[in-house]
């Protein structure tokens, strides 16, 4: 993990610890958004604090997942990694090759993804590329593109 990303987590985690939403906060918040809350018990305020918090810090733990995800988004543009995509799978995500040996949208075999996975996103590893997000997929042609260029792709590589 780059020493940027890690400072992006730890600003997540920071503003998460400060931002833990109390059952007064909840129920002001309510109130600004027309809520009577006069007929709330405290037990409601305190359940509906908890759920706030677990959603924010839910949209945090996204946030910092997404972040790692498009470390490498320098590497190629979005419009080249259309064009290889197109070339590759014809723009499908979940497509694999009839022997089931290449998968993904960019047509990994599973050695490939799972060597390219464990160097910069370990998350991934074990996960079939057919099954995985577009953006996991995205990011992962990146990191290999990143790493070899076009020579994992050495038809539809020159499209990019």
């Amino acid at each position: 993990m780059t020493k940027s990303v890690k400072g992006v987590l730890a600003v997540f985690g920071l503003t998460l610890l400060l931002s833990a939403c109390t059952p007064a906060q909840w129920k002001s918040w309510l109130e600004s958004k027309g809520v009577d809350t006069s007929s709330m018990s405290q037990q409601q305020l305190d359940q509906g604090a908890q759920v706030a918090t677990a959603v924010w810090a839910k949209i945090i733990a996204d946030a910092a997942v997404d972040a790692e995800l498009h470390k490498y988004d320098y590497v190629l543009s979005d419009d080249a990694l259309a064009r290889l995509r197109q070339c590759e799978s014809g723009g499908n995500y979940a497509i694999t090759d009839p022997s089931g040996t290449y998968r993904g949208a960019y047509q990994f075999d599973r050695t490939t993804w799972n060597s390219v996975a464990g160097r910069h996103f370990p998350k991934y590893v074990g996960v079939d590329p057919a099954g995985a997000a577009p953006l996991v997929q995205d990011a992962m042609a990146r990191a290999l593109y990143m790493e070899r260029g076009r020579q994992p792709w050495p038809i539809c590589g020159y499209r990019i």
